[in-house]
């Protein structure tokens, strides 16, 4: 790559809310999979993305709480069935 390619980066509007409420967001969109997003957060922040994911039509597929220091960290995929379970 030449040093004046411009490279562009495009964060789905999933990604973007979840850059509001998380310290930490990783996704993955591997061919013919439905996108993944994991992301590390206060628990205090837990509720309200999990509300703002699911208005988009994301479910909360896994949750990994770690109690010790008041953080979790949660798994999010479009919504695949007319039921959403939250957590």
């Amino acid at each position: 790559m030449a040093s004046n390619d411009i490279i562009r980066v495009v964060m789905s509007r999933a990604e973007s809310i979840c850059e509001e409420f998380c310290e930490e967001v990783f996704s993955f969109l591997l061919p013919g999979e439905p996108e993944e997003i994991k992301c590390s957060l206060h628990i205090d922040h837990f509720t309200a993305l999990v509300e703002r994911m699911v208005q988009i039509g994301y479910c909360c597929t896994q949750v990994q709480r770690d109690a010790g220091k008041n953080r979790c960290t949660a798994w999010f995929e479009p919504q695949t069935t007319d039921e959403c379970t939250l957590f």
